[in-house]
């Protein structure tokens, strides 16, 4: 599994940021990013926003408790809100601090608002809690005795169904590895060649999730093989799966490849944009590519692409960034980029590696620009 800040399960805390002078300026406005996605993926990014964003922990924790009510998370709805209450205790403190008053320490216990401490400022719903913990616990119940049960009774379709609910009930507990074990088992029991892509899809997607980006790889070349078996599929499910393997591809920090998988993703066939928004994937693409790809190949596969054409008119600052690259314009690329690293910083899969991927831009944004201060320095003097 990966080791980067955007692990599911991993303890959140509020000692670190990415870097509170580059976040600091963000004008991200976090009700419309977070409806971007759905489940899982809103979960995943407002508890990483929260993460390395202090200007926008608050909010983005107070989002994510509303949003992960919708599922039966409880331990997360736990961690959630006592990492709020210490947030905003904290924030309590600074304003005292600055108004001259006297404070004591926070306590993680308890959240205040600004008009004072000791106010909550989210209720804890204890009775959500014990009510989510007893409606799981009792559809689980059912939804074993009802898979033994089909097993003995059913054909294979209806035991696909159950290991599907089964796997999708997991999922939503926040339980990862058993959900991927469920989706797993369906395989012996698929009937026709749409229940395999779909169960490929729910292990591609899960392990998205849980960045496990061998196995999402692993699975994307499964459902290739299995898919050229069939004329319709060998032409559909290659590209649908193009969005999957660019995001695992840079996470394995493969970024040549991730940018080549990203340009071929389908606009209209998109299927993964409640995990990565179309307008993300123009991010990832022109990153990657501007990284790794030279000019030619730039101008070809990534400004001039009609297919690709879409993400780029959602992330038309990435488009800009590219066409000023190719037309030698690299001062203004350079600051076109500062200009969108707070935004970029933010987005859970990109933020890893943005360190690395802007250090390979601007190195050879200045080898460029060396270039072309001789090249000038030549004519000058010939002329």
């Amino acid at each position: 599994m990966s080791d980067s800040p955007g692990i599911f399960f991993d303890t959140l805390t509020i000692s670190g940021s990415v870097d509170d002078d580059v976040t600091k300026g963000t004008k991200l406005h976090l009700p419309s990013y977070a409806d971007r996605y759905t489940d899982i993926p809103r979960l995943i990014r407002l508890k990483f926003i929260a993460q390395v964003c202090p200007q926008l922990r608050v909010p983005a924790l107070e989002l994510a408790i509303d949003h992960v009510k919708t599922t039966y998370n409880v331990k997360l709805y736990d961690e959630l809100y006592k990492t709020l209450c210490v947030a905003v205790d904290r924030t309590s403190l600074k304003r005292l601090e600055a108004n001259g008053e006297e404070c004591s320490a926070p306590n993680g216990n308890e959240a205040s608002t600004s008009s004072g401490r000791g106010r909550i400022a989210v209720p804890y719903d204890s009775y959500w809690v014990e009510d989510n913990t007893m409606e799981a616990t009792l559809m689980l119940q059912e939804l074993d005795a009802e898979l033994n049960f089909k097993k003995s009774n059913s054909g294979s379709a209806y035991v696909r169904r159950i290991l599907e609910e089964i796997g999708d009930h997991y999922e939503k507990s926040g339980n990862l590895q058993m959900a991927v074990k469920f989706y797993a088992r369906a395989r012996p029991y698929c009937t026709s060649s749409d229940n395999v892509i779909i169960m490929f899809r729910n292990l591609i997607r899960v392990s998205i999730y849980m960045e496990n980006w061998w196995h999402v790889l692993t699975y994307v070349d499964e459902a290739k093989q299995y898919a050229f078996g069939f004329e319709n599929l060998a032409r559909e499910v290659p590209a649908r799966l193009s969005c999957a393997a660019g995001l695992a591809n840079m996470g394995l920090k493969i970024y040549k490849s991730a940018a080549q998988y990203f340009l071929n993703t389908p606009f209209g066939r998109y299927e993964y944009d409640k995990i990565v928004a179309p307008e993300d994937v123009g991010y990832y693409a022109g990153l990657c590519a501007l990284a790794t790809f030279d000019r030619e190949k730039l101008q070809l596969r990534a400004i001039n692409s009609e297919p690709f054409k879409p993400f780029f008119q959602l992330s038309p600052n990435m488009w800009t960034i590219l066409a000023k690259f190719c037309e030698g314009q690299f001062d203004i690329c350079a600051q076109l980029l500062r200009e969108i690293e707070a935004y970029v910083r933010l987005d859970v899969y990109l933020s890893p590696h943005l360190d690395t991927l802007y250090d390979m831009i601007m190195g050879r944004l200045l080898k460029k620009m060396d270039r072309k201060l001789m090249t000038d320095s030549v004519k000058r003097y010939k002329s």
